[in-house]
Formats: C-alpha cells, structure tokens, sequence
C-alpha cells in the first residue's frame, strides 16, 4: 500500500487497510511539520502546569489508579488512559495549541498526548510517534472531508469527536495493529466520541481534548484485545456521518501527498479562540502600520463569519475563561499592545480599567449564514475596520491567519511563544535541555520527553 491508497480511501475499510500496510513514512516534509506539532503541543503541555483544569484532572487521575505512564503536573506514574487524559487537557487549556482546518479540530492536544502515552508503555522511540502522528491526522482530513464544515457549524467540538477518532487511529498505528483490528479500534471510537461546543469557556472544554486522547488509548488497547465492532461505522442512515451533521457520506480528496503537507497545521499567534485570530491580526498590523494607540480609537468594528460569531460568545467576560472567547476583550487588548500572552488570560487581568474602557467600543457583527457555507471556517474574509478620533479610517480584510501554511509564524513569534509558554516553567538551563530533546526526538526513546514532564511538576518545575 501507498500513501496515496491511504489519501483517497473511499471506505474506513479501505483507510485501515492502507494505513496497516503503509511502510514507515519517509517523506520528509511530512516529518518536519510534526515534529514542529510536538514541540508546539509540548510547550503548551507545560505552560498549563498550574492551571485549574489540569489541577483537578491531576487529582482525579491520581485517585484513579496507579500505571507506568508520566503526565504533567504529577510525580506519580499513572495509567495509559490517565496520562493520557491529563496531558491532554494541559495540550488545551489555555487554548495556544495549534488548529487543523480540515477537520476544524485542535489536533495535536490530542494525538500528541494520545501517543506519548502509548508510546511510553511501549517504549518506543520517537520517530515511531511522528509516523503515528502523520496518519492520525490523515484520518482527521479523510473525515472532514465527509463533515465539515457541517458537524462544526451544527455546534459538535470536532476536537472531542473528530478528535476521537484521529487518536485512535493514531494509536492503532503506534501498536502496528492489522487492518481488522485497525478498523475495529476507530469504530470502537465512534461510539466513545462526544462534545458540544457549548462548553466553551468552561473548564471542560479543554477537558474535551483529554477525553479524546483517553478515549483513543482505550480504543486502541480493547481492538488489540480481540474487541468487535461494526466494519463500516461511518455509513449509512445511523452511521457516523450521518448521524453528526455530516454533509455526505463518502469523498474523495484532490490532494497527492499528506495533509500534514498540503493542508498544515494552524499554529497560533495569541493563546485565545482561533475565531478572534483574523481580527486581530487586523488590528495589530493596522496599529503598526498607522501608528495609533488606544486613545487616538473611536471605534474598532469587525465583521466575522457566523460560526467565529457563536463561538465568541462574551461581550463582557466574567473570568480568564471565558475571555478567551470574546472577540471585545481580545481586540481591545490587541489595539493596546499590540499582542496578547498567556498573562492576559489570568483572573486579576480581565478586569483592567483600560481594556475594559476600550472594549465598549468593540463591535462584533455575524456576517450571516451564506459565510458557513464553503469547506472551512476561514474560507470567508474577516474584515475590520477601525475609526480614529481625528476622522480617520482604515480597513482590512484577512483570510487566513498569522500560523498558516500560507503566513506562517516567523522566528520571533515561534521564539516568543515558546518563550511565554515555558519562561516562567523552566530554568534556562532547563528549557535549552528540553528544546535539545525535542529537536532530536526522532533519534531518542519517547521516554526521555515524557520523562521530563513527570519531573515538571507544579513544585519541581526548576529541577528538571
């Protein structure tokens, strides 16, 4: 089998049976961009070390049983499934992991956690993760073919469902399980995958994520076990698809090579819902470009697609959690700095006098239905425009955000992201030795990183 047998597959029978009998993928492109997934999902692993949704998953992890597996924020080793989860919702919870436009799912919280886990009870190595990585997210793309951007727009977490599945696969491939069992084990998943965006701005939204590398673990483990399931569960009237807004039931794809490749990874710019990203990239080149601060603006006005909209439910946020889904917070902050970092999204920060003044003159309109009706969520322009006191005007319409394959992060960002994530974790000593570890993951045990974030615990963070 081929990798293009793997891209066109018309039926899960056919992906499984491609995806069995793929050899070891060498394509070094592919490679690259997953391994730049890890270390992203890695450094947002840490950042949440302390975070209260990873806190309160740590403890119920550890109350759960003990395993041979490492997670952030705990000593303990932990089973396969808890590790898994914990990481996880660390990976999301303060939503600076990356996007994946195929399948509108925050694909590497989970499959990198799904597969450090795995990866650690069989001790494999890490060029073993990276191949497994790359076919996880194939199946995310084969399945958003078939859903988005319906199964999104209709109100699922695609990252908790989608998601699901793509761990699964992910961790079929990890175990080199045959095509039955491969296809037994992403079945299994479809009945274990669940989530509505209704979650947003809650704690178990990023809790979604860890359910999702959990529950492809446990997939993965009871097809190794001989576990039946339906051979076909995304066709017909009570399949998958259907039964989750998908638009049709089979497709094919155009594309040649893995979609890691030609589709890539949304890397994000600021630590807040993707939806706000177009709009603030906006306003900050406008600010550069210009020259204007905060009291020069009368207004900034931003016309989004319908489902951006929804999803940036709170004009006026109450908590650090719930501003992470409020276009007025997160463009006001934009206008007056010129960034957002992960210090902008801790309690006493939402309630600063000047942002809060400046948010009263956000406008946030839903630009209407026609706006859903392409293949992705960015295939409609974003367009803001900001008036200033002296009657000045600028406008600018964006399609694809800072993170893209089509305007990627540049060094600074990728440095000044990294930097926030882990500058206040990590020692320099200790930040140089784990980015020395991620940038030769392929010719190391997975062991050594997941190492690390055992020792990278809320008390130990500067004795790694």
């Amino acid at each position: 089998m081929s990798a293009s047998s793997l891209i066109s597959a018309h039926s899960l029978g056919e992906f499984a049976e491609a995806a069995s009998a793929l050899p070891p993928i060498t394509h070094q492109a592919a490679r690259e961009s997953a391994q730049l997934a890890v270390a992203d999902t890695i450094a947002c692993i840490i950042a949440a070390v302390d975070d209260p949704a990873t806190s309160i998953v740590r403890e119920t992890a550890v109350n759960t049983g003990m395993g041979r597996c490492s997670a952030i924020a705990t000593s303990a080793p932990l089973s396969t499934e808890a590790a898994a989860m914990l990481n996880g919702t660390a990976a999301h919870a303060l939503d600076f992991d990356d996007n994946y436009l195929p399948a509108v799912t925050h694909a590497s919280a989970v499959l990198v956690p799904t597969l450090l886990a795995l990866g650690e009870e069989c001790q494999v190595a890490g060029t073993d993760l990276i191949d497994a990585y790359i076919v996880g997210l194939e199946i995310q793309a084969w399945l958003g073919a078939q859903m988005s951007p319906d199964h999104y727009v209709a109100g699922w977490h695609a990252t908790s469902t989608i998601g699901t599945i793509g761990a699964a696969a992910a961790a079929a491939r990890l175990l080199r399980l045959p095509d039955g069992q491969f296809r037994n084990s992403i079945s299994i998943a479809c009945s274990l995958a669940g989530g509505s965006k209704v979650q947003m701005g809650t704690m178990t939204k990023p809790l979604h994520a860890g359910l999702a590398a959990r529950s492809g673990v446990l997939a993965s483990k009871l097809a190794l076990a001989g576990m039946e399931a339906n051979s076909e569960p995304m066709s017909g009237e009570w399949g998958f698809v259907a039964m989750h807004h998908g638009r049709r039931e089979t497709a094919r794809t155009n594309r040649t090579d893995f979609s890691v490749v030609t589709d890539g990874l949304a890397q994000k710019r600021f630590p807040c819902c993707a939806s706000a990203h177009r709009s603030l990239d906006a306003i900050v080149q406008l600010r550069s470009e210009h020259g204007f601060g905060p009291e020069d603006i009368e207004a900034i006005e931003t016309t989004i697609p319908s489902s951006n909209f929804r999803n940036l439910r709170f004009n006026q946020p109450r908590n650090e959690k719930e501003a992470r889904f409020s276009m007025t917070y997160c463009a006001a902050l934009a206008a007056i700095q010129g960034h957002l970092s992960l210090s902008d999204f801790e309690p006493d920060a939402v309630n600063r006098a000047p942002v809060r003044e400046l948010m009263s003159k956000v406008t946030m309109k839903d630009a209407g239905p026609e706006s859903d009706e392409g293949t992705g969520i960015w295939d409609f322009p974003a367009h803001t425009r900001i008036r200033l006191r002296d009657g000045s005007d600028f406008e600018l319409s964006i399609e694809q955000p800072v993170g893209t394959k089509f305007s990627p992060l540049s060094l600074k960002d990728n440095e000044r992201k990294f930097e926030d994530c882990v500058g206040q974790k990590l020692s320099g000593e200790s930040k140089e030795h784990l980015k020395s570890v991620i940038k030769n993951i392929e010719n190391r045990q997975l062991n050594e990183l997941t190492g690390l974030l055992r020792k990278a615990s809320a008390s130990e963070l500067e004795s790694v």
